[in-house]
């Protein structure tokens, strides 16, 4: 047990970090934890993509509150922009909650991998263009149909997987002249939002499901999220940090990097 604790722990400051550093809400660095815990705790493999991801949204939830008051505090944070991307952000994450609930586990599994592939793919034909993002801070260049479509599909796929708004909406927002640091603050306090909303649904869609594990709240399991949220708010301030000393196109590359890391351990635990 002392081994899980430990493990929960390494991954919620590495979820922080990430969150920080990205604003990606760090479901995606919880997701691989939970998964190798859960199966080493003898979970039923039906239940465990359910309980990780309705774990690391809670986790978010936390991790996203407090990277969101930091990033206020830095600057970083575009009210403005919020309040135009929050609506489609938050129906989105209400849709997402329903159809992951609603899924098998081994479904939920391999399209979080298929996600994160298209992610790493659109991240490197990005790069590959060399868009350089500004110091932007004009709000009301995220308008108009195409924002509004990645705003309600990032929410729909961070309520099925967990990832946050991070992956659809910062290669959008790079394209409109916004600095990192603005779109990391964004996306930290868009996958607050998500957190709130999808978790909920999966703790309410797991009340009457047997078999999960001692301590849980619906599809929430407690222990884990506990551990997971002490880790994450000692990494998230870390990831801030190094997030203004970084430029925009290493910060980019790094991203890239890290989705690749989380898709060779999905790959691993699935096959």
């Amino acid at each position: 047990m002392t081994e899980i604790i430990v493990i929960y722990l390494a991954a919620g400051v590495f979820s922080g970090f990430v969150s920080g550093l990205f604003g990606v809400g760090g479901a995606f660095a919880l997701a691989p934890a939970l998964i190798i815990t859960l199966t080493l705790q003898g979970v039923a493999d039906v239940h465990i993509m359910h309980l990780t991801i309705a774990t690391s949204l809670a986790t978010q939830v936390v991790t996203a509150i407090l990277t969101t008051a930091l990033r206020y505090r830095a600057g970083d944070l575009l009210l403005p922009l919020i309040w135009r991307l929050a609506p489609f952000v938050a129906v989105g994450a209400l849709i997402g909650a329903g159809i992951g609930d609603a899924l098998p586990g081994i479904a939920l599994k391999l399209m979080f991998i298929g996600f994160v592939a298209i992610s790493i793919v659109r991240g490197l034909i990005l790069q590959s263009r060399r868009i350089e993002a500004g110091a932007g801070r004009n709000a009301s260049v995220a308008r108009g149909p195409a924002i509004w479509f990645f705003a309600t599909l990032s929410g729909a796929s961070g309520g099925v997987l967990g990832p946050g708004p991070a992956i659809l909406l910062a290669p959008q927002l790079r394209r409109l002249g916004f600095a990192m640091p603005v779109i990391a603050a964004a996306n930290a306090s868009l996958a607050g939002l998500v957190g709130i909303m999808a978790a909920g649904g999966y703790i309410v869609g797991g009340f009457n499901e047997i078999g999960l594990p001692a301590h849980s709240l619906g599809y929430l399991y407690l222990p884990g999220f506990a551990a997971l949220t002490v880790g994450a708010l000692a990494g998230s301030p870390i990831g801030i940090r190094f997030s203004h000393w970084m430029k925009d196109r290493t910060q980019a590359w790094l991203f890239i990097g890290y989705l690749s890391i989380v898709l060779i351990i999905m790959i691993s635990h699935t096959i």
